[in-house]
């Protein structure tokens, strides 16, 4: 398995925060395994407010397996922010909150205009193109040839996914505790096998951090 390593910096006017950036060369026939699109909309359905209130999430996505049947090739792209930089953050909450805002922004930005070049991304959540989502107007989706789903809305188990291929397991969030770490994943479907130390050079260049 080809995997890379690197190490980034996020910045804001009032932290500075290391993370890392693994990423990973895959399949999607790899994934399946970890697909359970029935269990996984049933999470939703019972613990998130956007079940059927955006395109990007069940029960208005699809399977994995659908939507990965015409790509060859997959990179999974696993960040990790330690959480010791928001430490003059009293809250909880609002710790994790722009830990997690930190990661997001950049992850997202980066496989989006990799998605441009290479194929089709997965985000990091569900879609923030449109505020509120055309669903909640009875219309379709404003950007369908853009708009992302996560690895959860497809059904998979990320947290299985992420054993497979990494050291670090995914860390949660519990009430007034932060853990270690927090993490995003998303990935790439593609037809093309990219040289992962392009993949890190164009990480640089589009989140110009370098």
């Amino acid at each position: 398995m080809e995997k890379i390593f690197f190490s980034a910096i996020a910045q804001s006017k009032t932290i500075m925060a290391d993370y890392m950036v693994e990423i990973y060369a895959a399949t999607p026939k790899q994934c399946i395994e970890f697909e359970n699109k029935v269990f996984f909309s049933q999470l939703c359905e019972s613990g998130c407010k956007n079940f059927n209130n955006k395109w990007s999430c069940p029960p208005n996505a699809p399977a994995f397996s659908a939507i990965s049947l015409s790509w060859r090739e997959l990179y999974i792209i696993y960040m990790r922010m330690p959480m010791c930089a928001f430490a003059g953050i009293k809250n909880e909450y609002l710790r994790i909150k722009a830990a997690n805002s930190m990661l997001k922004s950049r992850a997202d930005k980066y496989v989006r205009k990799l998605a441009e070049k290479y194929g089709k991304s997965i985000s990091t959540g569900s879609c923030r193109l449109c505020k509120p989502c055309k669903i909640k107007e009875g219309k379709p989706c404003a950007y369908p040839s853009v708009m992302a789903y996560s690895f959860e809305a497809l059904g998979i188990n990320v947290g299985a996914l992420i054993n497979k291929f990494s050291d670090y397991p995914l860390l949660w969030y519990r009430k007034g505790n932060s853990p270690d770490y927090t993490s995003v994943v998303c990935g790439l479907l593609t037809n093309e096998e990219i040289d992962l130390e392009e993949l890190k050079k164009q990480y640089f260049n589009i989140i110009r951090e370098a």
